[in-house]
């Protein structure tokens, strides 16, 4: 059996850009970050001649699904994403992954979406951190590592 090459996820960067790509916000202390997943619509195209008394589907359109992420509260941070919200500005992301073993560099997805803050709880004693989700739209592309 293979060796594990997985990593934990010390390392993921989550950014933003609003100019296509140009220049990156890269969010400050990232404690969580979900990877884009799809759902995929199940269309039903049974007919009266159907095979065996069976219906039968096809792969219908694909729903991005919201990425959740979370991170320290910080004032240039919240103030930059709550101008985000705000606004209702659909930002391009790009979630770096960190390095597996053997590689040289992380995967990367890459997708638009708005975002929306959650807030977070303040405590008398604990780092403040604040939820966000990215509302995505459209399909995201996936960069795989390259090996070192």
């Amino acid at each position: 059996m293979a060796e594990s090459v997985s990593t934990i996820g010390y390392g993921d960067k989550l950014e933003w850009s609003t100019d296509g790509g140009t220049t990156w916000t890269e969010v400050a202390e990232l404690k969580t970050c979900d990877v884009p997943a799809h759902s995929v619509e199940k269309v039903e195209r049974t007919h009266m001649s159907s095979p065996g008394r069976t219906k039968e589907y096809t792969p219908g359109l694909r729903d991005p699904q919201d990425v959740a992420f979370a991170f320290n509260f910080n004032s240039t941070d919240y103030a930059a994403l709550y101008a985000l919200e705000t606004a209702g500005t659909v930002a391009d992301w790009r979630h770096t992954l960190a390095t597996e073993d053997g590689t040289a560099t992380g995967a990367i997805y890459e997708y638009s979406g708005f975002v929306e803050l959650a807030g977070g709880t303040r405590e008398v004693e604990g780092v403040a951190e604040v939820s966000a989700t990215i509302k995505r739209t459209g399909v995201a592309t996936f960069t795989p590592a390259v090996a070192a």
